[in-house]
């Protein structure tokens, strides 16, 4: 995988006035050091820049309105100001900058971590290690228990959000955003699936810290010890369910088996020797973290994450419709969102299928 995407496809930022802004703050922006985009992410837009002699990491999200919520880089900023004592494996906070007349929008620069994000493809450097499926599965599943024994209060983070009614606000908060870019009768199967999730949501639990984002290629891997050695992305961290964070992970884990449904929302190596199944992944992280989940509770976790994953997907397509989006997806993700759909709403009436 490519650290960085082409120079020509780069998204141009007023760097002089970023360097003008952090002056003021007290740093200096290194302008002679060359700044490069990052190629990972979908939608935020990441360099490699220089901060006081030292690399680092600027972030910004992409030129569009984005509803409500989104794209939430203050909440970023608190978390990685904080949660390094508990959680060491995060990047340190180290600017935030919340005046649009900056750049137009916000930005924020954290401490960068030395390690490689790894997507649906094995990087060359890791592709004949033994078992190497196994140990990133043990690799990812321990980091995301580990962020789910986390004291909130602990971490200096209780006032993140709030655990009771999280996952109803999940279900009334995507059919929201979904309603906004959807209509007809695609926006119709998404009400019938609202509707499901409403009448079977389980018993609530104890709120812990949530990511809700959680993929190795927000996992940055020491190639050389398979190590973490960060994890980023954290705007849309809360506190939740961690039953729903664990299964929008499950949702882009992906198994050699997968119909096409499933395997058009790989972002993992799942095709990797040894690679562990979605049940192995369910019954370590169960383990590791004293929760237990009923199979109806499964199904439904299972639902409310591809109900998510319609609503993003959505949003997305959007997107890239308006333009915003330079480095834009080759996936048919109108095919992936009407495939989805159906097949969410096929899995209300039978068994899970995996």
């Amino acid at each position: 995988m490519t650290m960085f995407i082409d120079k020509g496809r780069e998204a141009a930022q007023d760097w002089d006035a970023v360097a003008h802004y952090l002056a003021g703050q007290g740093m200096t922006l290194d302008r002679e050091r060359e700044i490069r985009q990052f190629a990972s992410g979908i939608a935020n837009l990441n360099y490699l820049v220089s901060l006081d002699g030292k690399p680092a990491v600027f972030r910004r999200p992409p030129d569009n309105d984005a509803p409500p919520g989104a794209y939430d880089f203050a909440r970023q900023y608190k978390i990685l100001s904080r949660l390094g004592k508990c959680l060491p494996t995060t990047p340190r906070g180290l600017a935030y900058c919340d005046d649009t007349r900056v750049i137009g929008v916000p930005f924020l620069i954290s401490e960068f971590r030395k390690g490689i994000a790894i997507g649906r493809e094995l990087p060359e450097q890791l592709a004949a290690v033994d078992h190497i499926g196994s140990r990133l599965s043990a690799l990812i599943v321990a980091a995301l228990a580990q962020l789910h024994r986390i004291s909130p209060v602990e971490a200096g983070l209780a006032d993140l959000g709030k655990a009771e009614g999280f996952i109803a606000r999940q279900i009334h908060g995507w059919h929201k955003r979904a309603s906004r870019v959807m209509s007809g009768e695609p926006m119709r199967k998404v009400d019938l699936l609202r509707d499901w999730l409403a009448a079977h949501q389980p018993a609530e639990r104890p709120g812990t810290l949530v990511h809700l984002d959680f993929k190795l290629d927000n996992v940055l891997v020491a190639p050389e010890t398979l190590t973490v050695q960060g994890i980023v992305d954290w705007e849309m961290a809360t506190i939740g369910d961690p039953c729903y964070d664990l299964m929008l992970m499950l949702s882009l884990w992906g198994e050699p088996s997968d119909g096409p449904v499933y395997a058009q929302q790989w972002y993992m190596p799942c095709t990797a020797s040894g690679w562990w199944t979605r049940r192995q992944t369910l019954e370590v992280y169960q383990r590791q973290t004293g929760i237990h989940l009923s199979e109806a509770d499964v199904k439904f976790y299972w639902l409310l994450a591809m109900f998510r994953n319609v609503g993003a997907i959505a949003q997305l397509i959007t997107l890239y419709q308006r333009e915003a989006m330079p480095n834009a997806s080759t996936i048919d993700m109108p095919a992936v969102l009407a495939s989805t759909l159906d097949h969410a709403l096929a899995l209300t009436a039978r068994p899970l299928d995996w």
